[in-house]
């Protein structure tokens, strides 16, 4: 007989990893509307979610790269009502908080980078950025 036991845990894995995807997403639009960031764009698409913004200066970018895996760490305390979760929501915040390229970690490092050098001025031309998968 064929047995399906093993689709819920995969099931339940994937459908958690996108929710925490989507509202990491949501910590960086919500970081840049704070510091006055216009966001242009929010979506899904088959590489993950995504953020289209302008662009800020050093300081309100390094801002809102770190809201995101900061909004994974806080989802994190819901690990009383799911281990995985917070599971999915401690890899999302550890790998995107690793300097690789176009990541959350990178994009902060670049930032802190750019404000040591007294950097704090906003590019002259609008420049579109986008984070996420």
């Amino acid at each position: 007989m064929l047995t399906l036991s093993w689709f819920y845990p995969v099931f339940e894995g994937f459908i958690l990893g996108v929710v925490a995807m989507v509202l990491h997403e949501c910590g960086h639009m919500l970081a840049a509307r704070a510091v006055g960031v216009r966001v242009k764009d929010f979506g899904v698409s088959w590489r993950g979610a995504y953020l289209v913004r302008d662009a800020g200066t050093p300081g309100e970018n390094l801002i809102i790269s770190l809201a995101g895996p900061l909004t994974n760490a806080l989802l994190m305390l819901c690990w009383p009502l799911s281990k995985t979760f917070f599971l999915v929501n401690l890899c999302c915040a550890f790998f995107n908080l690793l300097p690789i390229q176009n990541s959350d970690g990178d994009r902060a490092l670049t930032c802190w980078r750019q404000i040591q050098a007294g950097n704090q001025k906003r590019p002259s031309t609008p420049e579109s950025m986008s984070s996420g998968s």
